[in-house]
């Protein structure tokens, strides 16, 4: 990913520097780039805060913020002179945490997994665990890792001095790419009691492709400014708010590792929980 980052900001340069030498000798040209461009290309750097609201707020509650980071090029197409249509593609990884024992909520169980040479066991049995050692499930910090498709309308004021003010409110689609989890728990024996009254195991990069969503789909609302600083090229600054309407989880019917126990009986677990997410992004528009 860092040579492929490396080569896409060499790219760009060498066409800018070409841009620019092409203007420089016609002034013609240059006027009718500034002015009339319908194409503008940017490479922009992303830092978010993440986080989960599970649906079940009676037995489920939000754990840790999560802090993530990626890349992104930016393709606008001009529509008139205040309004664009945004897209292109980033690369961002999404952290967040998710209690699954939580003492202080009136429905709270206790959540079963088990884990063997350092990978969660599928669960099909109703009535035993599967092989391997078996823990009660406290929290658990999510980290997956997206490509983001954003489909915006940019809505921007005219030059203010320097600057250019803009909002903008669309879409956003992912496409999950991996998915590992960093979880506290407590080792149990065979009859669910724990090993020790004081004993808490954590795991740390735990594969967990196979119990999160493939996609996402979520409403972004953004909004910042642009410095113009040689011609078309600009620097930028922007904030934006996703809410994403898809559960980050996989479904009770599908899951395939977390269990309750009620009655002599595994149950299948349902986490339902929506992603959120703040970023700060800042880039360069040629």
């Amino acid at each position: 990913m860092k040579n492929l980052f490396l080569v896409t900001i060499l790219t760009f340069c060498h066409l800018n520097i070409q841009i620019k030498a092409q203007e420089s000798s016609d002034p013609i040209v240059k006027v009718v780039n500034e002015k009339d461009s319908k194409l503008r290309f940017g490479i922009k750097g992303i830092s978010s805060i993440g986080w989960l609201m599970p649906e079940n707020s009676r037995r489920f509650s939000r754990y840790q913020l999560g802090l993530g980071y990626g890349w992104g090029l930016n393709l606008e197409m001009k529509i008139n002179k205040t309004t664009s249509f945004r897209t292109g593609f980033s690369l961002t990884n999404f952290k967040a945490g998710l209690n699954y024992f939580d003492d202080e909520l009136p429905q709270h169980e206790e959540t079963y997994y088990v884990v063997k040479d350092f990978e969660i066991v599928e669960w099909d049995n109703t009535s035993t665990a599967p092989d391997g050692e078996i823990f009660q499930l406290l929290n658990r910090k999510y980290n997956l890792s997206y490509v983001n498709i954003p489909l915006i309308l940019k809505l921007k004021t005219n030059e203010i001095g320097y600057f250019t003010y803009f909002g903008e409110f669309g879409g956003l689609l992912s496409l999950k790419t991996n998915a590992s989890v960093e979880d506290r728990c407590i080792p149990l024996n065979d009859t669910l009691a724990p090993l020790s009254s004081e004993a808490v195991s954590t795991f740390d990069n735990l594969d967990l492709s196979q119990g999160t969503q493939p996609f996402r789909a979520g409403l972004s609302l953004g909004a910042g400014a642009e410095y113009n600083f040689s011609g078309s090229t600009s620097l930028f600054f922007q904030v934006n708010w996703n809410y994403f309407v898809t559960n980050m989880l996989t479904k009770q019917d599908n899951e395939k590792y977390l269990r309750t126990f009620d009655d002599g009986v595994f149950e299948k677990l349902g986490a339902k929980s929506i992603p959120g997410r703040v970023s700060i992004s800042v880039g360069i528009l040629f």
